[in-house]
């Protein structure tokens, strides 16, 4: 059996599904006018697909819109462009009966036939409404002829009505033909009637079954007469989400203007506080406290052999410039003593050496104005020749290199240096003694280099080996060649040791913090923040060291946050002052109020955070 749909241009998909669901027959057809919003997705066809497949039932789009039909078929769907492949199922079922029975058909029911024929024409089309209204008045004229007939006939209808269910009751498949075919066991019953054969009871069942059609589309057309409804529900659901969202944001807004947040930024109270230790290092102890700290040897022996090109010139040593810097100690107030022989460095790089040992004074107040320590010292080139006769310059200490001392003590010359000169050069390739001194510096030089990048190598973690704990011996060198050979190049050995004493920086910080344990308390955090080191007087026969050591203490109080910020909470900023200042361990807090224009710390202690921000002096 199959059932026919009639679907409105404004039917949403869920309501042709609904349709499918509750119809009863296999075969479902649904009669589509163009530009229907059902059939302008593939997605709603593909959803009347599946949904037509879950529950076993076969659907046919019988509609003129070509497009969507041309969709339909892409989604597996069959579609029809009118519904005649349905009579025709209906003509061979009434050619099959009319065989049987070889009555003659009134020109009446011809003419009604042919009425319903032309009715049915226009299905599925934009014409159909219009074309079912313009043979309705033709109607009533058939309707009263063919009345009579179905008042003389009511047994003979019953009789077809009969073999019309077991007809239905046989699955439709649109195009498919029946081919006529004798029915085994129906039992006939005699016709009342004569005149009248089974075509025309059949014609009679085929008619109550259009006008059941033609009411539906009378009733599709009075809907579609009036699709300002479809639109006025989407206004209506477009109006009902703008007030939804409307009152969500209002929402949102009050949840922000009435329910504010701060944040208290506490900035501690810091001080720093300078120490002055002087500790003892003893090889092989083990011993740390606030004077006493272990120390250990490191002894290494290197030696090296360079290549040097005779320069030529005379057997008699040239000449050292020379001359007198004056320098200063902005480091502290404490002196420092500098030995013989301590380099100095000129801009252009070139090394001099200070003759003798001396004292630099410490740093000395004059009317509130720190000045720094001076003294005059005479330096001598560390090698001969006119290029170290130089101008007034600045110079470095290179001994100092790496720590804060390196740009706190400087020198400066307000003469030239003079005096460097080579006497009575010679011509030719033969060896000077000019040639073997200059070789004998350099190559001396480069030695002591290696065995300090040794001795950096040996240091473990945190360990420090200043140059006053260092002493280098040259054990041998000497050149291959005499003054007055003449050779092209020579080369020049040297052999040294270097003794360290060395000791971990972290002991010195054990030692630093076991001379502050008497003045720690629980309200104050001390740390150490820096440590430099003074002078270091080493012993290396009874491998010991005496060490001057500066230390920076940075005390930082503790803050109990929940404290303060029980006493905060529902304050205003005109408040804050008066209660902070019985807090001497606060320097200041500050207020971040969320929204801005909120003045007042809630009362309400979640929606309240503290920080502390330690920020030095």
């Amino acid at each position: 059996m199959h059932q026919t749909f009639y679907i409105d241009l404004e039917e949403e998909i869920s309501s042709v599904i609904d349709r499918l669901n509750k119809s009863m027959a296999t075969d479902n057809y649904f009669v589509v006018p163009k530009r229907a919003i059902f059939l302008q997705s593939v997605v709603n066809l593909k959803l009347l697909k599946r949904e037509a497949d879950k529950v076993g039932k076969h659907i046919i789009i019988i509609t003129q819109d070509e497009i969507g039909a041309s969709m339909a078929q892409r989604c597996g769907i069959d579609t029809r462009s009118t519904i005649d492949g349905l009579e025709s199922i209906m003509d061979n079922e009434d050619e099959e009966m009319e065989e049987e029975d070889e009555y003659e058909t009134p020109e009446v029911i011809i003419k009604t036939e042919q009425k319903k024929q032309n009715r049915l024409r226009g299905v599925g089309s934009n014409d159909f409404y219009d074309l079912a209204a313009s043979i309705n008045e033709k109607d009533s004229q058939l309707d009263t002829t063919f009345a009579n007939s179905k008042r003389a006939h009511v047994n003979s209808v019953s009789s077809a009505n009969k073999k019309r269910e077991v007809s239905y009751a046989e699955p439709a498949r649109v195009p498919v033909y029946k081919t006529a075919q004798p029915r085994m066991g129906v039992a006939r019953r005699p016709q009342v009637v004569t005149g009248l054969g089974n075509k025309n009871r059949l014609d009679f069942e085929k008619e109550k079954t259009l006008e059941k059609m033609y009411a539906v589309k009378e009733k599709n057309v009075k809907e579609s007469a009036a699709p300002v409804s479809g639109s006025e529900r989407k206004i209506k659901k477009i109006f009902l989400m703008f007030v939804g969202l409307c009152a969500l944001v209002f929402v949102g807004v009050a949840v922000y203007l009435f329910l504010p947040s701060a944040k208290i930024i506490i900035q501690p109270n810091i001080t720093k506080n300078k120490i002055d230790l002087d500790l003892n290092g003893v090889v092989g102890s083990t011993e740390i406290n606030q004077i006493n700290i272990p120390i250990r040897v490191i002894n290494k022996e290197e030696s090296i052999a360079l290549s040097y090109e005779v320069k030529g010139g005379s057997a008699v040593a040239g000449k050292k410039a020379h001359g007198n810097v004056v320098i200063y100690n902005e480091y502290d107030n404490s002196p420092q003593t500098l030995i013989a022989t301590t380099r100095f460095e000129s801009k252009d790089g070139k090394i001099f050496r200070l003759v003798k040992n001396i004292v630099v004074p410490g740093t000395s107040t004059i009317a509130g104005e720190v000045k720094p320590g001076a003294i005059t010292a005479e330096i001598i080139a560390d090698e001969p020749g006119p290029d170290y006769n130089i101008e007034p310059t600045d110079f470095t200490i290179p001994g100092f290199k790496g720590g804060p001392k390196y740009v706190k003590f400087y020198a400066k010359s307000t003469e030239p240096m003079a005096g460097g000169s080579i006497e009575g050069e010679t011509a030719g390739g033969a060896v000077s003694q000019n040639d073997i001194d200059s070789a004998k510096q350099k190559t001396e030089t480069s030695l002591k280099e290696q065995l300090i990048k040794t001795v950096n190598d040996e240091l473990k973690n945190n360990e420090v080996a200043l140059e006053q704990t260092q002493k280098i011996t040259i054990t041998n060198s000497g050149a291959g060649v005499k003054v007055g050979d003449m050779v092209g190049e020579f080369e020049y050995t040297a052999i040294a040791s270097i003794y360290v004493l060395v000791f971990s920086e972290n002991d010195v910080r054990n030692a630093i913090e076991q001379s502050l344990a008497n003045e720690q308390s629980q309200d104050v955090k001390k740390d150490i923040s820096k440590i430099e080191y003074g002078t270091a007087d080493a012993d290396f026969e009874k491998n010991t060291l005496k060490l001057k050591v500066y230390g920076e203490i940075t005390s930082t109080p503790i803050i109990d946050k929940e404290q303060i910020k029980s006493e905060l909470l529902g304050k205003t900023d005109e408040q804050l002052p008066a209660i902070l200042r019985k807090y001497s361990t606060v320097k200041s807090v500050n207020v971040e109020f969320q929204p801005k224009f909120v003045s007042r710390i809630p009362q309400y202690s979640g929606r309240v955070s503290v920080e502390i921000k330690n920020i030095e002096n």
